[in-house]
């Protein structure tokens, strides 16, 4: 990793995904709209919106980013998230908070791959010939120490002014808009723009096997482990937590998050299979450990799962990028989410209902039952994955070497 540091685009990229990725709103976002006087079901139906507009923008999205490049795409993600924390402080209407969630739903689709493409080119790009899984290793590491620092602060800030948690993400990104602009572009990243070339491309891409293989694996992580993050906080009443105890859990679950992307930074090609095999496995033990010992689950069950996480994901997003061909890995991307995420809007309400009528140990160990067949689909789907780095760099599959980039790209470059 200490190789990647020696990159300067590689530096500038770490610094302002550690800036785009705080998240000083997540303990207090509803807090905030309570405050304002909107009614508790108003709030939750501005999040129903956020929810189906992201999913509903996660493949269109990713088809876009993948046509405008990945330095321009990445330049739209941090200057939406400028855009959309600063329209949050301004908030005075109904109006207003469904507007300003809908363009969180759209910037929340655009996360899913611009950062990630970008990221894994950059590295194919830099003279240093950086490993994808240490730069991706460090990143995410960098990433979850971000949020680590954000949930410690939120409250803080939070009680000096209701706004301010909002106004320091926007003013955040602002500065790492500013940092982006220093990055460089990739070189012949832009695409054909027609709708026969997209869909050519990815129907090439769906023939792949490896495709294939990531595009399922990351489908069943994300649905298995993110819905889990429902029970955190009905674990937290039930257990009779203070404000500040269950701001420390979730500090505990970053801080291994931070663990588990590092650890997959260190990790041979050769070990990937483990690797994500491991990562399956945390999480459903922790599950099934948290339905029978709750009390431990805060500071013992929640960190093994949040390093289980970082790990496959990381490893996921290495591998996704490796296989798939340069002119749809945002859309591929894209794809994963927008599967997942219809996955996520059933699994996640439904884990909640179950914690608020049962107990929070009753929809662990629910979710730890049915994870049994999530990690067996996901180990068959493992077992066949390749276990040296797949080359696709100079087989790429699109039409875009048939379309090249106009003049103003050809200048940049």
């Amino acid at each position: 990793m200490r190789t990647a540091l020696r990159s300067r685009p590689l530096r500038t990229f770490a610094v302002t995904q550690f800036l785009l990725e705080v998240q000083f709103w997540f303990p207090v976002w509803l807090i905030y709209l309570l405050d304002l006087g909107i009614p508790l079901t108003t709030a939750l139906l501005a999040d129903a919106v956020f929810r189906i507009v992201s999913v509903a923008c996660e493949f269109p999205v990713g088809v876009v980013a993948d046509r405008i490049g990945r330095r321009r795409a990445y330049l739209a993600l941090a200057g939406m998230t400028m855009l959309t924390f600063a329209v949050i402080t301004q908030i005075q209407s109904v109006q207003l908070l469904f507007a300003a969630w809908v363009l969180w739903g759209v910037l929340w689709a655009l996360t899913s791959g611009a950062a990630s493409t970008y990221l894994y080119e950059l590295c194919a790009q830099d003279e240093l010939k950086i490993s994808p899984a240490k730069a991706f290793g460090l990143v995410r590491a960098l990433s979850n120490l971000s949020i680590l620092l954000s949930l410690l602060a939120a409250g803080y800030l939070y009680e000096t002014d209701p706004r301010l948690p909002f106004a320091v993400t926007a003013g955040l990104a602002a500065v790492a808009l500013l940092l982006a602009f220093t990055l460089p572009e990739i070189t012949g990243s832009r695409t054909a723009t027609t709708l026969s070339s997209v869909l050519g491309d990815i129907r090439r891409a769906i023939t792949l096997t490896e495709v294939r293989q990531a595009v399922q694996l990351g489908i069943l992580l994300l649905m298995f482990g993110w819905s889990a993050r429902i029970l955190f906080q009905p674990m937290a009443l039930e257990l009779g937590l203070s404000a500040r105890v269950t701001g420390w859990m979730y500090a505990a679950f970053a801080a291994a998050s931070v663990l588990g992307g590092l650890a997959a930074g260190y990790l041979a090609t050769s070990h990937r299979r483990t690797a994500l095999a491991s990562a399956f496995a945390l999480i459903l033990v922790a599950l099934a450990a948290t339905s029978q010992l709750t009390w431990l689950a805060p500071f013992l069950f929640l960190p093994v799962m949040g390093f289980g996480y970082a790990l496959g994901m990381t490893v996921l997003e290495v591998f996704t990028n490796e296989v798939t061909p340069r002119a749809v890995r945002a859309t591929i991307f894209g794809t994963v989410t927008c599967i997942a995420g219809i996955g996520i809007a059933v699994g996640r309400p439904g884990l909640g209902a179950l914690a608020d009528r049962y107990s929070t140990s009753f929809a662990a160990g629910l979710w730890a039952a049915l994870g049994l067949l999530v990690v067996g689909l996901a180990v068959l789907v493992i077992r066949r994955i390749p276990l040296g780095q797949v080359h696709r760099e100079h087989a790429d599959l699109s039409t875009s070497s048939q379309h090249p980039s106009n003049a103003g790209d050809q200048a940049v470059r």
